[in-house]
């Protein structure tokens, strides 16, 4: 029972509640910042880590100009700055005769930093009938690149078709030919103001042209860091979030030690100093007896009357020293009594006490008792 009641103590005592207390809000406090930590890593990797494929669909305007033409929105998702970028133009084309006989043909490309809207829609169409529209819009980028449908031999198209008549009858779409056309590499953006908003992309090959597709496509040149992030996720988010983790905690015992510190030298350890000079120097405590014989006792006590002046018409203090018991005299060797002399001491003892022991409490005075004494010494003495 002693020992559950020792432990009860011990567990309830105020250092072990104030240890309990700062361990759960430093667990609290840890659990917490890992969390924050977690999303902050999560925040870094959308910001800093590109998509490595950016595709646009390019919807070609025909009729309307010299050559088809399109304007694409590159807002979403949006590009990273001092990021290398490789842009290239996909065309989905059949082989038809057109297609073959029209040989080689040039892609242009135009990045414009301006939203994609009807002022920006008819600047467009302007350009594409040679008009000088494009001269007040903010190009980031320009680029212009050749074309040409792959060439496949007559003969060897026709033993094909025969050979695979049954695949070409059930897949129509068998006789597409797909082309991609690199128009730029290692485009980088230095800052995020110099960022693409929108793509313009002409195909000079005249409205005769035949194209089921186009699209835009842009390929991020990873490296460094990215290309870490981007290809070890998990690690690399493990990695971060610990990091950011332990930053975390550095600042908060860095700020745990200054607010303890700022607590340690609060001006309430100070005030029972403060209390106990404003008591001594209190004039009504200052005269306390109490006080001044705990002073007394810490100064070693006086042995000499002493007297204090007070205030008003309050009586004026006194301090009387102890009186000490007087140490009990020493009979010299002489006054000893001789055998045979014990009994006539025995009796004037007691003789002596009775006058005393009887004048206790009336108004028999100390004179008397030692006259008694004396006629007794001679009495003695003569005898």
């Amino acid at each position: 029972m002693e020992t559950f009641q020792e432990t009860a103590r011990v567990i309830t005592s105020k250092p072990v509640q104030r240890a309990a207390v700062n361990v759960v809000l430093l667990v609290s406090g840890a659990v917490t910042l890992l969390g924050l930590a977690a999303i902050a890593t999560v925040l870094f990797f959308q910001n800093f880590v590109p998509d490595q494929f950016v595709t646009t669909p390019v919807h070609l305007q025909y009729g309307t100009s010299l050559n088809p033409y399109s304007l694409t929105a590159l807002a979403v998702p949006m590009l990273k700055p001092q990021q290398d970028y490789d842009i290239s133009v996909t065309l989905s084309m059949p082989r038809s005769p057109p297609n073959v006989e029209r040989g080689n043909f040039m892609v242009s490309l135009y990045l414009l930093g301006s939203e994609n809207g009807y002022e920006l829609a008819e600047d467009a169409r302007k350009f594409a009938n040679r008009e000088p529209s494009f001269e007040h819009n903010d190009v980031v980028f320009h680029s212009r690149r050749p074309a040409l449908l792959p060439y496949i031999d007559p003969v060897v198209s026709l033993a094909s078709r025969v050979l695979f008549l049954l695949y070409h009858l059930i897949v129509p779409t068998a006789q597409t030919c797909i082309m991609r056309i690199p128009v730029a590499e290692r485009v980088a953006f230095p800052t995020d103001s110099s960022i693409p908003l929108s793509a313009y992309v002409e195909i000079e090959a005249g409205q005769g042209i035949q194209i089921y597709s186009a699209s835009l496509t842009l390929t991020a040149q990873l490296s460094g860091l990215r290309w870490l992030m981007f290809h070890y996720r998990l690690l690399t988010f493990i990695t971060f979030t610990m990091v950011f983790w332990v930053c975390e905690l550095a600042f908060m015992s860095v700020a745990w030690a200054v607010f303890g510190a700022l607590m340690g030298s609060s001006p309430n350890k100070l005030e029972p100093k403060a209390r106990k000079s404003q008591r001594r120097s209190t004039p009504e405590e200052a005269t306390d007896p109490d006080d001044s014989d705990e002073d007394d006792e810490e100064d070693g006590g006086s042995d000499y009357p002493q007297q204090f002046p007070t205030y008003g018409k309050q009586p004026a203090l006194k301090h009387e020293p102890d009186i000490k018991d007087e140490e009990e005299h020493k009979q010299p060797l002489y006054e000893i009594p001789v055998a045979g002399e014990e009994a006539d001491d025995e009796e004037e003892d007691v003789e002596d006490k009775s006058p005393r022991d009887s004048g206790i409490g009336t108004s028999y005075s100390g004179e008397g008792s030692s006259s008694v004494r004396k006629r007794k010494s001679q009495s003695h003495l003569e005898q």
